[in-house]
């Protein structure tokens, strides 16, 4: 059974879980297969998903993820992010 994020509390939209390395750096879903320099997951909230405009979380895609956890599996980071209150 997969288990689904919760969406953003601030503004409803989806949050999407993007594969990076174990410095951070953001990688396409290849990389799963052949990770050279470790392998993580992050969560992302790209701003143009943001029905309201005015998310404090949401980010331009060249500002980053949503924290600074880098995650070691999918259902960690969902996990993390569907705890909250």
């Amino acid at each position: 059974m997969e288990i689904k994020l919760k969406q953003c509390p601030f503004c409803g939209a989806n949050i999407r879980i993007v594969v990076c390395d174990d410095e951070g750096n953001l990688h396409d879903e290849d990389y799963e297969n052949d990770p050279w320099s470790g392998l993580g997951y992050r969560l992302y909230h790209d701003i143009t998903d943001d029905p309201t405009d005015s998310c404090p979380i949401a980010r331009h895609e060249r500002e980053g993820e949503i924290g600074i956890w880098i995650y070691d599996s999918r259902e960690e980071a969902i996990e993390a992010w569907n705890r909250r209150v």
